[in-house]
């Protein structure tokens, strides 16, 4: 099914859909002879059933697995993007020419003043042989879109949080933070993170988290919301 998996995921969604119709079909139109609860079925019909419905579960089997791959291809590639590669982390083992010595001089000091106009990075977590360490602190982002002011003004510093991975079709790794007491949607987790909770939990994970602060509000500014994530959901 070589050919299945690389078609594009809207086309498979739609044959996967299609593998269903002769089943529908076909029931429709011995609905009338078998009888309510199916009684008078010929072992014909039934055979004929059978395979329909197989052909359906097959195709339908095959979307789920060809969409997981996709995610995991993405998930890969995203870490690979992250990672510095071994001859970007090597340190040159050469003599420092003043000559370069002044442009490493002229480099810093193009990156102090970068410093002081570029936001800071958001903070990702801490990991130890590949385990994330909790709890850590992060910055909900997207705060001002989809009501996200309106919730955040609403909740209280010490709220219990559910941080949601919730994929769409163009960010994968998309991930929500909702509020438990108010059962609203406060922001998302920003993307490099999504991308090591996704890497280390797999997809559908939920986490724990609090509100640490809620930022911002005075003299016409957004309102925006700091959280701690404190660790693995466990279902109560």
């Amino acid at each position: 099914m070589k050919w299945f998996y690389n078609l594009k995921r809207a086309i498979r969604i739609v044959i996967a859909v299609a593998a269903w119709l002769p089943l529908v079909v076909f029931a429709g139109v011995i609905s009338g002879s078998i009888g309510e609860n199916g009684e008078n079925m010929q072992a014909w019909q039934a055979a004929v059933v059978l395979l329909l419905l197989a052909l359906g579960v097959v195709f339908t089997v095959f979307a789920v697995i060809a969409r997981k791959r996709e995610t995991k291809a993405e998930r890969d590639s995203k870490a690979v993007a992250r990672t510095p590669s071994e001859t970007a982390t090597q340190r040159p083992a050469v003599n420092t020419a003043p000559a370069a010595k002044n442009a490493r001089q002229a480099d810093l000091r193009a990156q102090g003043k970068a410093t002081e106009t570029v936001a800071p990075a958001q903070p990702t977590a801490r990991v130890i042989n590949g385990d994330i360490v909790f709890p850590f602190h992060t910055k909900a982002v997207g705060v001002t879109f989809d009501d996200c002011q309106e919730h955040i003004q609403k909740s209280k510093v010490g709220d219990p949080l559910l941080i949601k991975h919730k994929p769409t079709e163009e960010y994968p790794e998309s991930t929500d933070i909702i509020n438990r007491r108010t059962r609203a949607r406060i922001g998302r987790v920003n993307s490099d993170l999504a991308w090591e909770f996704l890497t280390a939990f797999d997809e559908g994970f939920v986490l724990d988290g609090v509100i640490a602060d809620i930022t911002g509000g005075g003299d016409d500014q957004n309102l925006g919301c700091n959280i701690e994530v404190v660790g693995e959901h466990i279902n109560e």
